[in-house]
């Protein structure tokens, strides 16, 4: 027996419209809340443990890090979920056989990584789109476009050289996707990594009243408005060498990858960290996280220096032994330490685990 008008609730008329509406609307989907890791033991923890579902930004100098930080998260992905693909979109300078190898993705190419080589915006987006709606074994996708700037509109692609291009078309396509697939892809469970480049801002007047900018990276304000994270990737300088020796002099063994975070999901805008590279290492191993261990571990006193020699806190040998993990009671120089677990998979992976889930602030 049919309700009378009077007698159906707000909430039976809402379930009502979206019953005769649910090809226009996501309710009907199940939340996807998941997280995947940067890899990095600093990153993370500013960071809630990684990214979850929806659009992610980097953007920065050249050289900055963007493509390597993308890459590692991309890796951690697949190698945290079962039902995971990635779809790497490489819109401008080759993706080196060298920095895929270093990634740890080499072996997963063509498997559960492919690389799509095309610089036509609507191509790009297109694939995204197909992909996203047409999914019958319910796979995760991590997008990575690289770089948004080096994307051009097929009509733009068919003007004779010297005709000048569609004003701001890039930008105007970019938000055109964005209010239709943002939705769409945090839904259905799936992470876009956009990469852009810095964009500078010539100003005839200084004095010039100009609308507030988060960053200043191309693309438009719609990647601004759309993005849950932006980060920013800084210029390298001597000072971010790790050498042997003090002030960037001797052997050269990584640097420093420094972000500032423009817009983030747990209040930590502004914010710049930096978290350590090695120089050498494969197989997605290239974040130093040995050595983010050994900081934390002397910033929290479970380590003390005196001169050469590094001695590790009573009660933190008591919690190792607690967890049956052998570990030595002192050190004798740094590199030694941080060798220490590079060589104990198990004291470092308690080490990780411990900071990250005490210091993590939830995203």
């Amino acid at each position: 027996m049919a309700k009378k008008l009077e007698d159906i609730s707000p909430l039976d008329q809402i379930d009502g419209f979206l019953d005769d509406n649910k090809d226009y609307h996501y309710n009907n989907e199940q939340e996807h809340d998941y997280i995947v890791s940067s890899g990095s033991l600093i990153l993370d923890i500013e960071m809630g443990g990684g990214i979850r579902p929806g659009i992610c930004r980097f953007s920065g100098v050249s050289e900055g890090g963007k493509t390597s930080c993308a890459l590692s998260f991309a890796k951690n992905f697949i190698e945290s979920r079962d039902d995971s693909f990635v779809v790497y979109i490489q819109a401008e300078r080759g993706l080196s056989k060298n920095l895929r190898k270093r990634s740890g993705l080499e072996k997963y190419e063509n498997n559960r990584f492919k690389i799509i080589r095309t610089n036509v915006y609507e191509t790009a987006i297109q694939l995204i789109d197909n992909l996203i709606k047409n999914n019958p074994k319910k796979t995760k996708y991590m997008f990575i476009v690289d770089s948004m700037d080096g994307l051009n509109l097929k009509e733009d692609m068919n003007r004779v050289f010297g005709e000048s291009n569609k004003v701001a078309g890039s930008a105007a396509l970019s938000a055109d996707f964005l209010k239709k697939m943002t939705l769409p892809l945090f839904s259905y469970g799936h992470i876009c990594i956009m990469i852009s480049q810095v964009r500078t801002k010539v100003s005839i007047n200084p004095y010039a009243k100009t609308d507030p900018r988060i960053t200043n990276a191309s693309g438009g304000n719609a990647l601004i408005h759309f993005s849950d994270w932006i980060l920013e990737f800084q210029e390298r300088f001597v000072k971010d060498r790790i050498t042997t020796e003090p002030n960037g002099k001797g052997e050269i063994l990584g640097h420093f990858c420094k972000i500032i975070f423009r817009k983030t999901m747990n209040e930590k805008s502004g914010v710049e960290i930096s978290y350590p590279i090695k120089s050498g290492r494969v197989d997605g191993k290239s974040i130093w996280v040995e050595y983010e261990i050994v900081d934390l571990m002397l910033q929290y006193g479970m380590a003390n220096k005196k001169g050469a020699w590094i001695t590790i806190d009573p009660d933190t040998l008591s919690e190792l032994a607690e967890n049956n993990i052998s570990f030595p009671d002192k050190f004798q120089g740094l590199e030694n330490f941080k060798t220490c677990f590079e060589e104990n998979e198990e004291a470092k992976n308690f080490f990780y685990s411990k900071f990250k889930d005490t210091l993590q602030k939830e995203a």
